[in-house]
């Protein structure tokens, strides 16, 4: 994802959980929420809004502040959607952290079943990632002579994979489920 569609991940995301915002206090709760991840600064941020203000997905509101404040318009809130159903590149690889985390902060803007096939296709991506890697260690397992030689490298694979496994029980667990019908 790039960075103008993280920031506006980011924005809609933030709107749609407030009724007003300035830009001031979205880049402080994308900060506070996903500093870690992404550094939002407002030298995206700004443009960012005033692209998704000119799109029709958010809207300046009147304001006794100084500063201008904005709201999420309904066609926002569906391009929200479009933006959380987005594939994500590769679920596994750091330099998609951003989008993933972002992607999971925002997730229950979907409905259940949305949540539910979000979830699932990020399991899916980190099942083939795993799998993947455990392919990647038997190579290494069957061509590398000298274990001595490469150190702890090779146990890096299987930390990767822990890792994995460790964020599918986690989606397991965070995994919405459908409210029972009476």
């Amino acid at each position: 994802m790039e960075q103008r569609e993280l920031a506006s991940l980011g924005i809609l995301g933030v709107l749609a959980e407030r009724e007003r915002a300035t830009v001031k206090t979205v880049h402080e709760q994308l900060r506070h929420n996903f500093g870690r991840y992404w550094g939002a600064s407002t030298g995206i941020l700004v443009p960012t809004i005033n692209q998704l203000r000119e799109d029709g997905y958010v809207e300046t509101t009147d304001s006794t502040t100084q500063a201008a404040t904005y709201k999420i318009t309904d066609d926002g809130r569906d391009h929200l959607q479009s933006l959380l159903t987005k594939p994500i590149q590769d679920v596994s690889h750091p330099s998609f952290r951003a989008h993933l985390m972002m992607k999971l902060g925002f997730l229950h803007h979907l409905s259940v079943d949305g949540q539910q096939a979000e979830i699932r296709a990020l399991k899916d991506q980190l099942k083939t990632s795993r799998e993947e890697l455990r392919t990647i260690d038997a190579t290494h397992e069957a061509e590398v002579d000298d274990r001595e030689r490469v150190g702890y490298r090779r146990e890096l694979i299987d930390l990767r994979v822990r890792i994995l496994d460790t964020f599918l029980e986690w989606l397991d667990a965070i995994e919405p489920t459908q409210p029972v019908e009476q």
